[in-house]
């Protein structure tokens, strides 16, 4: 009898121990599991998103974070987590990105049957227009009231109240708005496939319907200049203009995106490139390709939005030192419709080694001919070296400032 008496409390000090030791490990393993669960579930959502775009005929960007409050077009319902269209401008919730296809059609870049160049009516979206934006009606701000409201014409960028919206404002033509001269209009390309299959090539009579003042802007952007800001810049541009004409050059080369001045009308064409001096470069390196293979007439004049580091030939140019969104992208177009055309000098250098017996081809390198000091190509030669090195050190503007002055 005393020898259980002795052994009963240890036994009943071993019951609270195996409730703390359970709890232990559910406190612990609990999180473990839900983070988990949480992770899998997120995976899961971006795979479905992704099938989902690839499907969507919208240029689809998925974020959860908009500059000011947004509405889902489908649904009406505030958004906290959707996809925007890059050429369109649609925003719209996680949840009805299904349904969003059947019901908005996106940007044509040509029209489906062979309509007439002045049947094009406008293409009207409800809700998230731009702010401080006016009704072509009444002349009153839209978009003041914290829902899905009003309507905005994706090409000509025309806003209208949803009580100023009329039976004869949805079939009226669309003039292309402010930024007519530049955009390529749909019906203009749905021709230019017609032509090509009878074996028509007189795009002169073709480009004459839209006037002398007509002077086609194509953009080509580097994704990758400026801290990925090309990125952002190249859906803007394809919200203002046809997304046809806009190209990023790291996914199609300069020289394939320029074949497109070859459908347009003789010297009409300007180029925008949104990049630094090397982008500029290429870009240039490819329309010298053009003049070898006999295109002089399609040659474009070359615009420069700086978002490179040094940006010394888009200085020299009058172009500004960096772009760093300063200004909204359609200022931009309008500098660029106002903009006079320069003539810049470019050299082919041939290097050579000297000696008797050198058997190695001779090294050709093209150089822009533009007033600057020494020290400013050498600064620009050691930047480049130092990129080349590390180039995953070179990613953030601010940084390459630094070591551009260093």
């Amino acid at each position: 009898m005393e020898g259980d008496q002795r052994s009963g409390p240890p036994a009943q000090s071993l019951l609270p121990d195996g409730h703390l030791v359970l709890w232990t490990l559910c406190s612990v393993l609990l999180p473990v599991f839900i983070t988990l669960w949480c992770s899998l579930q997120r995976s899961r959502r971006q795979l479905h998103r992704r099938d989902i775009f690839r499907k969507s005929k919208h240029c689809w960007r998925d974020t959860d974070l908009f500059s000011h409050p947004t509405y889902c077009c489908v649904c009406a319902q505030h958004i906290l987590q959707g996809a925007f269209c890059d050429c369109c401008g649609l925003r719209v919730d996680e949840g009805c990105l299904k349904k969003v296809d059947k019901r908005f059609p996106c940007k044509e870049i040509m029209l489906k049957n062979d309509k007439a160049a002045d049947a094009m009516p406008h293409h009207w979206i409800r809700g998230n227009v731009p702010l401080c934006s006016y009704c072509v009606f009444c002349r009153q701000q839209c978009g003041s009231q914290p829902k899905l409201c009003d309507y905005r014409c994706i090409w000509c960028q025309k806003t209208v109240h949803d009580e100023c919206m009329r039976g004869s404002l949805r079939s009226e033509k669309c003039d292309f708005g402010e930024f007519r001269n530049l955009i390529i209009p749909p019906s203009y390309l749905t021709s230019i496939n017609q032509m090509r299959k009878d074996k028509n090539t007189n795009y002169e009579g073709l480009a004459s319907k839209f006037g002398k003042q007509w002077t086609p802007l194509i953009i080509l952007a580097n994704s990758r200049s400026g801290t990925n800001m090309g990125e952002g810049l190249l859906g803007e541009f394809k919200i203002l203009l046809n997304p046809v004409q806009v190209f990023d050059v790291t996914k199609t080369p300069p020289i394939k995106a320029l074949q497109l001045c070859t459908l347009l009308p003789y010297y009409s064409v300007r180029v925008l490139v949104c990049g630094g001096d090397g982008t500029v470069g290429w870009v240039l390196d490819a329309i010298d390709e053009m003049k070898i293979k006999g295109q002089e007439k399609y040659i474009p004049e070359v615009a420069v939005l700086p978002l490179g580091t040094g940006n010394d030939l888009s200085n020299t140019l009058g172009w500004g030192t960096g772009y760093a969104g300063e200004i909204p992208v359609a200022q931009v177009l309008r500098n660029v419709m106002e903009a006079d055309g320069i003539k810049l000098d470019r050299w082919k250098v041939q290097v050579t080694n000297k000696g008797y017996y050198n058997l190695r081809k001779p090294k050709e390198f093209t150089m822009n001919n533009y007033f600057s000091v020494g020290p400013d190509a050498l600064m620009a030669l050691n930047f480049h070296a130092h990129r080349e090195k590390a180039p995953s050190l070179f990613s953030s503007r601010i940084l390459n400032k630094v070591c551009w002055i260093k």
